[in-house]
């Protein structure tokens, strides 16, 4: 007579099988929920990403260089930017926003950008 299915270790290695691939479906959908998620918030908020001490740091060095190096251009430009990402984030950036200001301030630059020629 034959047995009735496979045999004991067979059924316990599906079982653990099957309960690897569901516990990878729940990762799985909870990283895209959480993917999709992140990406409309940086969607909505463009700047989420750069608003952070150590990069604005990074931009306001990068910026400096550039303006002792008589690369105003580049200098303003990262001005603007880092004034623009720092803008009401609060308390912790306005070091950040202040140093971006008087970097405009020494290179004579307004804090906007001229408008799109008419």
């Amino acid at each position: 007579m034959l047995p009735e299915g496979p045999p004991a270790p067979v059924r316990r290695a599906r079982r653990v099988a099957l309960l690897l691939v569901g516990a990878v479906l729940i990762l799985a959908a909870g990283g895209a929920l959480w993917f999709t998620r992140f990406a409309a918030h940086v969607g909505r908020d463009p700047a989420l990403i750069y608003r952070e001490p150590s990069t604005l740091e990074k931009l306001l060095q990068r910026a400096n260089d550039a303006e002792r190096a008589g690369d105003a251009a580049t200098a303003i430009t990262t001005y603007r930017f880092v004034l623009e990402v720092g803008q009401g984030a609060g308390a912790e950036l306005a070091p950040y926003v202040a140093a971006a200001r008087a970097g405009l301030t020494r290179l004579g630059a307004p804090d906007t950008p001229p408008g799109p020629p008419h």
